[in-house]
C-alpha cells in the first residue's frame, strides 16, 4: 500500500471510529470502564517533527491531564487514585534532536521519560556501529535521519535537571525476541543499565524494550527483565489499568506520518481493540498489573 493510500485509510478509520462512538464503547469492552495511564512514545524530533510533536502534546493538555514519571511508578504498584485518564510522554533511542523537545516540555511544566540507547551517547550512527563491532556484535541502528547523533552527556544531565527521567533502552538495540542466551541478554540489558547508572548517578529502574511488541522479547529476556526492573515498557497500544493490563506497560507509538485525526483518536482509545489481543498475549506471559486501590476519589 502506498504512503498516500495508507494515510487516507487511517484518516477514514479515524472518522468512522469517532462517529461510531468507539472510544466510549471500548472503554467498557476492554477496561470495564476504568481510568488509567496512557503512555505515548516518540522517537526522533527533528524541526519538522518537533512542530507536530508540540501540536500533539498541546492537544493532550487541552483535553486530558498530563502525567509525570511518578504516575508510572504508581500504576506499576497497583495504585491509580484518579477518576480520569492521564497521559505520559516518553521518547525512545536518545537522538540529539530530543534535547529541544525536552527543553520545551520543561518550559510548559511537563516531565517525560527518555529511554536512551547508552552506546549512542555522543556518537554518530557510524561510530555506534563500530563500537559494537569491537565486541563482535552487529548492532541495530535506531531509525533516524542521515547525520543524526546521540544526545551528549551534558545534555542528558541537563535534561535530568529539567525534571525528566532517563530510562534504559537496549544497549545495541537488538531484538530481544531473537536473543535467548544469558550472555546476549546481559549484553543488551546489563550494559545499558550500568552505563546509564554511571551517567545519571542513580540506579536505573525503567527499561523499554526495543521495537516493543510481544514477539520482541523472548521468554528468557522477559524473565530476566521481570527480575531486575520495577518498570518495563513495551510499545503496543493500550491504556494501562491496574489488575487488567500487562505488567509490561503499554505505550502508543505516535508516528509523524500518521494523520492528526488518527493520532488523536488513538490517544483517546479508539484504536485499542486492534491490538487488544497482543496486550492479552503479553499479560499471559508476564502477568497483569497489580491492583491495590480502586479509584473513586476524583483526584
Amino acid at each position: 500500500m502506498s504512503g498516500l493510500a495508507s494515510y487516507a485509510l487511517r484518516w477514514g478509520a479515524a472518522q468512522l471510529w469517532r462517529y461510531s462512538g468507539r472510544v466510549v464503547k471500548d472503554r467498557y469492552l476492554l477496561y470495564a470502564g476504568s481510568a488509567g495511564l496512557r503512555i505515548l512514545t516518540f522517537h526522533e524530533t527533528l524541526p519538522h517533527q518537533l512542530r507536530r510533536f508540540k501540536r500533539s502534546v498541546n492537544w493532550c493538555r487541552r483535553r486530558l491531564s498530563m502525567a509525570s514519571p511518578a504516575d508510572a511508578d504508581s500504576i506499576v504498584a497497583g495504585r491509580w487514585p484518579h477518576s480520569a485518564d492521564k497521559v505520559l510522554i516518553t521518547f525512545d533511542d536518545g537522538w540529539e534532536s530530543n534535547f529541544e523537545a525536552a527543553k520545551w516540555l520543561a518550559e510548559i511544566g511537563v516531565s517525560a521519560i527518555f529511554f536512551i540507547v547508552p552506546s549512542l551517547i555522543s556518537r554518530t550512527r557510524e561510530e555506534y556501529v563500530r563500537f559494537h563491532e569491537r565486541y563482535k556484535v552487529r548492532a541495530d541502528v535506531p531509525q533516524s535521519a542521515a547525520g543524526s547523533r546521540g544526545l551528549s552527556l551534558n545534555q542528558l544531565r541537563e535534561m535530568m535537571a529539567m525534571g525528566h527521567r532517563i530510562g534504559a533502552h537496549n544497549f545495541a538495540h537488538r531484538d530481544l525476541g531473537r536473543l535467548h542466551t544469558l550472555a546476549d541478554i546481559r549484553y543488551e540489558v546489563d550494559n545499558a543499565t550500568e552505563m546509564l547508572s554511571e551517567v545519571t548517578g542513580t540506579k536505573c529502574g525503567d527499561f523499554a524494550i526495543a521495537f516493543g511488541q510481544p514477539e520482541n522479547v523472548s521468554d528468557e529476556a522477559a524473565t530476566y527483565l521481570l527480575e531486575r526492573f520495577p518498570r518495563v515498557y513495551s510499545c503496543h497500544r493500550g491504556l494501562n489499568v491496574p489488575g487488567k493490563t500487562p505488567r509490561f506497560l503499554l505505550r502508543d507509538a505516535c508516528e509523524p506520518d500518521h494523520p492528526t485525526a488518527f493520532t488523536q483518536i488513538c490517544i483517546e482509545g479508539g484504536a485499542d481493540r486492534h491490538l487488544a489481543e497482543r496486550a492479552r498475549l503479553m499479560a499471559r506471559r508476564v502477568g497483569v498489573l497489580p491492583s491495590v486501590q480502586t479509584c473513586d476519589s476524583g483526584l
